[in-house]
C-alpha cells in the first residue's frame, strides 16, 4: 500500500520532514482581554414583558381556530347522518312500492279466484258439483237471536239427550266395526 500523492505518505515517512521548529519566545505578554463583569439579578431579557393586548389577541386567535375546527367536525357529522338517512329512505321507498305492486296483484288474484262465477265453474266443472234444488234460509238477526237465548234452557236438555244418543250409537257402530 503505498501513499505517494497524500499527505499521509510524509506522516509515515519520518526522515522525508524535519522536525517543526520551536516558536521563538517573544517576551510581550498577550494583549489583555476586554473585562467580563457577571452581575447577579434581573439581566435586560427579563425585563422585557409580553403585551397584555397581544395575549389577548393569541387567545382569540386560538379559541377561533377551535372553533373552526368544531364547526367543520360538526358539519361533517351532520352531512354523514343526512347521507345515511337519505339513504335508510331511498331503501324505504323502494321497500313500499315493491310491497303495493304486490297488494295490487294480490288484490287482482283475490278478485279473480275469489269471483262466485269461477267458484261455480270449478265446482261444477272440476268436482262434478250441482246446484241444490232445495234452499233454506236462516235469520240470525236480533229478534231471532232473543228468542234463542229464551229457548237455550230447553235446548240444553235436549242437547245432552242427543249426546248420550250419540255416544251410544257411537259404540254400537263401533262393536259391529269389530
Amino acid at each position: 500500500m503505498a501513499y505517494y500523492d497524500s499527505n499521509a505518505a510524509y506522516a509515515y515517512d519520518f526522515e522525508a520532514m524535519p522536525a517543526p521548529a520551536a516558536r521563538p519566545e517573544t517576551g510581550a505578554a498577550p494583549a489583555e482581554r476586554p473585562r467580563f463583569d457577571v452581575y447577579t439579578g434581573e439581566g435586560r431579557e427579563a425585563n422585557q414583558v409580553v403585551s397584555p393586548v397581544f395575549t389577548h389577541v393569541v387567545k382569540v386567535f386560538c379559541v377561533l381556530v377551535a372553533l373552526f375546527f368544531a364547526i367543520g367536525i360538526a358539519r361533517v357529522a351532520i352531512a354523514g347522518v343526512t347521507a345515511s338517512v337519505l339513504n335508510t329512505n331511498a331503501a324505504l321507498n323502494s321497500s313500499l312500492e315493491t310491497a303495493q305492486d304486490e297488494s295490487s296483484n294480490l288484490e287482482v288474484m283475490n278478485s279473480v279466484y275469489g269471483a262466485d262465477t269461477r267458484i261455480r265453474d270449478l265446482a261444477t266443472g272440476t268436482l262434478g258439483m250441482v246446484e241444490p234444488e232445495d234452499t233454506t234460509v236462516l235469520d240470525l238477526s236480533q229478534d231471532a237471536s232473543a228468542q234463542a237465548g229464551s229457548t237455550d234452557d230447553q235446548g240444553a236438555g235436549a242437547a245432552a239427550t242427543d249426546a248420550a244418543d250419540a255416544g251410544s250409537s257411537g259404540a254400537s257402530s263401533a262393536d259391529a266395526a269389530q
